[in-house]
């Protein structure tokens, strides 16, 4: 297996560049000003030396004038020269030229936080319009969801309207935990498929459940009922929540949960999969399991 390429590096800044070049000099300057006061305090000491010398031989010279190491010495110490201003000279051009470099720095640090100001502001602005405009555009998706339920509820009355007068629906077979589930066969044949009322709340058997898929549209309805469906069937769901109308969705029965008697705690009834659906059920039935969690089975 080939080894990985390296990632590709990047050469550094010109801020990165300045800033190492500005610590080195300060490195660097540092240095040479603890150089220059020793250099200065040696070139003091070899002045006081130089005078002390001086006036020694001065002494010995009217005490031995003949002594020949005295005049040596002597002629020795009239070319020896200390230079103890240089050292000053230097400081003073170093000092002057790092005052101006100083001024130069300051001079670039008022120009970028005048940048900075500046870029500030347009972000702010930026961020106003941004606002505003997402602002708006919620505004238009809600307009337009509010839209599409009316036109959705319209069109559910007009099929009612046009929809056949209806028998009574059948007394319900099973009741658990304040749950209503409603089997209802027109045995006349009228009606093709059974329908499902169920109504759910956060105490209820029945429950919405999910798989793998955690969007409720994917999933279904759990119906806690002792009624007998078979798997595969297609049935209508009227779902009834907490503070809202009946809605009518559709959906097949997908699995069921058999009478047991080793787990008695767990309800009977039918796993029963959306169909599909409308958008606005969708909203409704992803407010209400935001405060309830729906059941898991898998797909």
């Amino acid at each position: 297996m080939n080894a990985p390429s390296p990632s590709p590096t990047h050469p550094p800044s010109r801020e990165t560049e300045l800033a190492r070049a500005e610590s080195e000099l300060a490195s660097q300057e540092a240095r040479l000003g603890e150089q220059l006061t020793r250099a200065a305090a040696e070139a003091e000491n070899l002045s006081h030396r130089l005078l002390e010398l001086r006036q020694q031989v001065e002494r010995l010279t009217a005490e031995r004038p003949g002594d020949e190491h005295v005049r040596t010495a002597g002629s020795r110490l009239e070319s020896a020269s200390v230079h103890t201003g240089i050292t000053e000279e230097s400081r003073e051009q170093a000092l002057a030229s790092r005052n101006e470099a100083l001024e130069a720095r300051r001079r670039s640090v008022e120009d970028s936080q005048r940048t900075l100001k500046s870029l500030q502001q347009l972000n702010t602005r930026a961020q106003q319009e941004l606002a505003e405009a997402e602002a708006g555009l919620k505004r238009s998706a809600e307009a337009e969801a509010r839209a599409q339920r009316e036109r959705e509820a319209a069109a559910r009355a007009q099929r009612e309207r046009e929809a056949p007068p209806m028998r009574p629906a059948a007394r319900p077979a099973a009741k658990a935990q304040g749950n209503t589930t409603q089997l209802d066969h027109n045995p006349q044949g009228a009606r093709s498929r059974p329908r499902m009322v169920a109504a759910i709340d956060q105490r209820s058997d029945s429950n919405f459940f999910t798989g793998f898929n955690t969007n409720i549209s994917e999933g279904g309805i759990f119906l806690a009922t002792v009624q007998s469906v078979p798997r595969g069937t297609t049935v209508d769901l009227d779902v009834l929540l907490p503070g809202t109308r009946s809605m009518t969705v559709t959906g097949v029965v997908h699995w069921t949960r058999e009478v047991n008697d080793k787990t008695p705690e767990m309800m009977p009834g039918l796993g029963v999969k959306f169909s599909y659906l409308p958008p606005e059920v969708t909203s409704v039935i992803s407010d209400f399991v935001a405060t309830r969690e729906p059941l898991f089975f898998p797909d």
